[in-house]
């Protein structure tokens, strides 16, 4: 079986490092705080956040893991983060009572899967989805909390969505919620950095300052030289560390792009190869850009003229982007111009921003326009 992993939640002896950046939010969160977390796309931040509800669960909290990516109505939100709720209940009998007196509009439903286990479902055909409705539901981890005696931590995946929900107020009604409950306490992140700190920290949105802020970047270099060369050395395959510092490289030091590196690499040497040379990394490079070539293609024909400068631009450095001397350099429109192609990238995630540099998210897609260039 391939050693690495990507493209799903990494757990066990996949994922590595992050020890103090997991410390950091168990802490801050098991001592009564809520956190906003940013991270660029593919950094990893969904697994830290499960490494980080592992050692929550231990210590005894409730923890609730919501996706907002998967609620485009009032009605999905409730039917979703009700089926959040009652997949951590240890006793859906008891959780059907304690809902069904919150939440007097929607009727629980008990009945049994096609395992044969109890299954908790809701029925609310026949009701009004207000915001009363969703104010009931928001208490309900505080009500939780108090029934239970245990501490309750809901971490809300791909928060900067939650703009969906404005056709009732949700980011109003969910921080009055947050400022009344004692119990419970938030994580929010998400994978488009700049709506979430548009959410906290515009003084007009009803987030602003609402959660301490953290961030993370790339993972420290030689904790990932040595991941490898282990992870290799398991197959009796040699990666010395010149080859997966060059690996780390080829990937910006992106996490899922590293193991999706790794893992094509390992694929290629595991049985007739024992040494890998920058040869066959590039080869495997090549190889992972040919198979998505028609989709970099369709991705860069479809920008406009001023996009595909900068992204041009971008594969040379991403530095000082509105300064004179590198429109001059990469031949860019106007500053006003570039400001929008900046934020139409950013919006449909082809570009990220860390700190005060701007870099194309997926390495392979940078290496394509180098290539057509």
């Amino acid at each position: 079986m391939n050693p690495f992993s990507y493209g799903t939640i990494v757990r066990g002896h996949h994922f590595y490092d992050r020890k103090e950046e997991c410390a950091h939010l168990v802490k801050t969160l098991s001592g009564g705080n809520n956190v906003v977390f940013y991270a660029p796309r593919r950094f990893g931040k969904t697994s830290l956040v499960f490494r980080v509800i592992e050692h929550l669960e231990k210590q005894g909290f409730l923890c609730i893991y919501f996706d907002f990516m998967t609620a485009f109505s009032p009605e999905s939100f409730v039917r979703l983060y009700t089926k959040a709720l009652s997949a951590k209940q240890t006793n859906l009998k008891k959780f059907a009572q304690t809902f069904a007196a919150a939440i007097k509009a929607i009727r629980p439903v008990l009945g049994f899967g096609t395992d044969g286990a109890p299954e908790f479902s809701i029925d609310f055909a026949h009701a009004t989805i207000n915001e009363t409705v969703i104010s009931q539901l928001l208490d309900m981890p505080e009500t939780l909390a108090n029934a239970g005696k245990q501490r309750v931590i809901v971490f809300f995946d791909e928060f900067q969505e939650v703009e969906k929900l404005n056709s009732i107020h949700f980011e109003g009604l969910l921080r009055s919620k947050i400022q009344q409950q004692r119990n419970t306490n938030y994580l929010f992140f998400g994978s488009k950095t700049h709506l979430l700190k548009e959410l906290f920290n515009n003084k007009k949105r009803a987030f602003y300052n609402a959660a301490s802020q953290m961030t993370i970047g790339p993972l420290p270099q030689q904790d990932t030289i040595k991941y490898l060369r282990k992870r290799f050395a398991e197959s009796g395959i040699v990666l010395n560390a010149a080859m997966a510092k060059y690996m780390i490289s080829a990937t910006s030091d992106i996490p899922h792009y590293i193991q999706l590196l790794a893992a094509e690499t390992w694929q290629y040497m595991v049985n007739s190869r024992k040494l890998v040379t920058k040869k066959i990394i590039d080869n495997c490079i090549a190889r992972m850009i040919a198979f998505k070539s028609d989709y970099y293609m369709e991705l860069f024909d479809r920008q406009s003229q001023s996009q595909k400068q900068l992204l041009q631009a971008l594969t040379v450095e991403g530095k000082n982007i509105f300064s004179t001397a590198y429109i001059h350099a990469h031949r860019l429109p106007s500053a006003s111009t570039l400001q929008r192609a900046i934020n139409k990238l950013i919006n449909e995630g082809v570009i990220e921003k860390v700190n005060d540099e701007y870099f194309i998210a997926d390495p392979f897609f940078k290496r394509f326009i180098v290539s057509i260039s």
